[in-house]
């Protein structure tokens, strides 16, 4: 099948302005991404005893086949330096990977703060609906926009793209907002906790609010128009998610520690 003789700037087509801060703001991001990512490699094999479970994988493969061929697919995109297919499929593969890869990150550290299996339940379903769902109609108009012109799928990539950049930004709301609301729970359940402890609870609440305001200015740039910023950022912003969830790793871990001597609650499970 023919390649579309004239690609959409930014959709499958390069940059083709003349503004310096905008390739400059490009490049930048985008090698901090990948500079991230492989930092986040390193630091998950580092940071684990042991290299299985749910997070360890989620963290992984987010970072290694989501973020960092999104990246790589984005930068020969926009500077033309590959043929078309070539960042499409990076792109595109690295977008599915790395979206539903950060919301199973956050799933995986989702009991740690909620027992009730229903919940869990549902928003592993969740994840799996939405990800079958809305990012294989996604893939397909990725590659019908570049081969079948006569089909106008640009049209239906610039629709599909804000449903399910919407549907992915309310996957992740509902998640976090669960961790939330759970962490203030916990928070008001153990009065005697230690100033130290309670300044835990308070950061990871502060994390999951940064989160939550990183997918608001995603959606506020995808309904403006601006797709190649929104594309560079949210790139970006997931390598500050990931590392974000570090931080919540060590600090959740430290918080739901059960101490046989000082605490005769039920709640004493880490793992």
């Amino acid at each position: 099948m023919a390649q579309c003789s004239a690609p959409v700037e930014g959709i499958v087509g390069s940059y083709t302005g003349n503004s310096f801060a905008l390739q400059g703001f490009i490049v930048s991001l985008l090698g901090i991404a990948i500079y991230s990512s492989l930092e986040l490699i390193v630091l998950v094999f580092s940071i684990f005893h042991t290299y299985s479970g749910l997070y360890f994988w989620s963290l992984l493969i987010t970072a290694l086949l989501g973020i960092i061929p999104d990246a790589l697919g984005l930068l020969l995109k926009y500077f033309q330096l590959a043929p078309i297919w070539i960042p499409v499929t990076l792109s595109t593969a690295g977008w599915c990977i790395m979206v539903t890869g950060q919301s199973l990150v956050l799933y995986s550290r989702l009991h740690l703060v909620q027992q009730n299996k229903r919940v869990l339940r549902f928003v592993f379903g969740m994840i799996i609906f939405d990800a079958i769902v809305f990012q294989i109609p996604q893939i397909i108009a990725s590659y019908g926009v570049v081969y079948a012109c006569d089909l106008d799928f640009g049209r239906f990539f610039n629709v599909w793209e804000k449903v399910q950049l919407t549907v992915f930004f309310v996957q992740e709301i509902i998640i976090s907002s669960i961790f939330i609301v759970q962490t203030v729970k916990l928070l008001r359940s153990y009065p005697t906790r230690s100033k130290r402890k309670t300044n835990i609870m308070y950061q990871l609440l502060a994390i999951n609010s940064a989160i939550i305001l990183m997918d608001i200015s995603l959606i506020v740039m995808e309904f403006l128009g601006l797709f190649i910023i929104q594309t560079v950022l949210k790139t970006f912003f997931y390598t500050v998610k990931l590392k974000l969830e570090i931080a919540v790793l060590s600090r959740l871990v430290s918080f739901v520690q059960y101490d046989f001597h000082q605490d005769s609650s039920g709640f004493s499970r880490t793992k």
